[in-house]
């Protein structure tokens, strides 16, 4: 059997950080001042006036123009309110507002004004507001958090604040610091605390491995929002969110794009179905579906068609299912419900190549949970899994080549276009580069 020589690149510890964390009082967890009408934790639910409150959520773009908060300007139609009101018809409870795309100067009253109003109105829609905003690192920005959370505090309305999306991919320090992140999270709880005292507060994550950095079990949120969209990925990412974060968490983004033709809009319907799902019935406080509208000018596939009406503004079968999403049944709980998901060890079914090995302690007692990363030669392709309860791990990898899967195919007359391929084609190598959130990696022989 062929070996494969590996090195490791980092080992992170989940103690032991190499900086100091804050000695701030906001360290201690304080929560979130319970009022009447507005949304709070209990028991590690949302909770509205001592009842039990689960988001069903759609995310929204918007920007603020002028004075008013304006949909985005692929979305049919120009008044948020009656946006507001179509969500609310189709069944949602709470919308994820995102006014993250912002550029520096303007009249912060007015643009604070602009979103009070925006509040306003998706409330008496009978919409509560997730607010995505810029992340408050530092002087304009902070001051700019600091200014809304103040003027938007009486708004029951605005039941939490989403301060960083997705670390993972827009965070702009290259390998922060675990303690680094973790003391960022420190003063921004107590910059809601101090401003915004009976809002939550979250920071989203977009995958498991964000534990390298932005770990979720470390930050001191209120609660986690997750983003999952793989189909193959999603169960699996939410079972271990579930299990090995230790905090209440919702899924704040998922989505199956859809339009119509080489994705029917019934495979998007199975996928709300089967992601909500699961997320309850692996404790998830709320769920959100990314997003209002189809973007017909989006990066990729995924980005032009995962609303829940298409780029016409018709709405697709997915929005009919949302209005019945709170009585859907869950069925009979099984034994394979209380497991992870098949493909939990190797979520993509590879079977070409693997790395094996355990996460242990500094005593050498295996940890359970631990997410392992794995690169190929160049640094293009890169695989997860997990450690079971005995700390092993199985990174399973597909060897292909860079022109895509298999051989060339041969043309009608039997022949091979080798012209189209590169003198020596080069094929993706075994991971040869690997990292652990916890503990330390013990490779072991192919």
């Amino acid at each position: 059997m062929r070996e494969a020589t590996l090195f490791i690149i980092m080992t992170l510890l989940l103690v032991g950080c190499s900086k100091k964390k804050l000695e701030c009082a906001v360290c201690d967890e304080r929560p979130p001042v319970a009022a009447a009408g507005y949304v709070s934790l209990n028991n590690r639910m949302f909770e509205i006036d001592g009842k039990e409150w689960f988001p069903k959520m759609l995310n929204y773009k918007a920007f603020i123009k002028d004075d008013q908060v304006v949909p985005a300007p692929w979305y049919t139609g120009t008044n948020v309110r009656e946006h507001f009101d179509t969500i609310a018809s189709w069944g949602f409870n709470a919308i994820r507002v995102c006014l993250d795309v912002m550029n520096e100067g303007g009249d912060t009253s007015t643009m604070y004004r602009a979103t009070r109003r925006m509040v306003q109105q998706a409330d008496s829609a009978g919409l509560r507001v997730m607010l995505l905003i810029k992340s408050p690192f530092e002087g304009y920005w902070r001051d700019y958090a600091i200014g809304l959370m103040r003027c938007l505090a009486d708004l029951p309305a605005l039941w939490a604040y989403d301060l960083m999306n997705e670390p993972l991919y827009f965070d702009t320090e290259p390998m922060r610091e675990k303690c680094d992140a973790y003391n960022i999270v420190c003063e921004w709880r107590q910059l809601v605390r101090d401003n915004a005292p009976h809002q939550l507060f979250t920071v989203s994550t977009a995958e498991p491995i964000e534990v390298f950095e932005w770990d979720p079990a470390m930050l001191p949120v209120d609660f986690l929002e997750m983003h999952t969209y793989h189909p193959l990925r999603a169960q699996a990412e939410m079972w271990w969110y579930s299990h090995y974060t230790g905090k209440p968490w919702m899924v704040g983004e998922t989505g199956l794009p859809s339009d119509g033709d080489s994705v029917p809009y019934l495979a998007q319907v199975g996928f709300m179905w089967e992601t909500y799902r699961y997320a309850k019935i692996n404790n998830a406080i709320g769920y959100g579906w990314w997003e209002f509208q189809d973007c017909p000018e989006g990066v990729n596939f995924e980005a032009q068609y995962t609303g829940l009406r298409d780029s016409n503004g018709k709405r697709k079968p997915a929005a009919d299912l949302a209005s019945y999403m709170g009585w859907v049944c869950l069925g009979v709980m099984t034994d394979e419900d209380l497991m992870p998901p098949v493909n939990y060890y190797n979520m993509l079914a590879y079977q070409n190549v693997a790395v094996t090995g355990r996460i242990v302690d500094t005593d050498g007692h295996p940890i359970e949970g631990a997410v392992i990363r794995g690169w190929n030669e160049d640094w293009s392709v890169g695989m997860n899994t997990f450690s079971d309860s005995s700390g092993r791990f199985r990174l399973e990898y597909q060897q292909i080549p860079l022109l895509g899967w298999g051989e060339p195919l041969p043309l009608p007359d039997g022949s091979i276009q080798y012209d189209l391929l590169p003198t020596n084609p080069k094929r993706f190598e075994a991971p040869n580069a690997m990292e652990a959130s916890i503990g330390d990696i013990i490779l072991e022989r192919l």
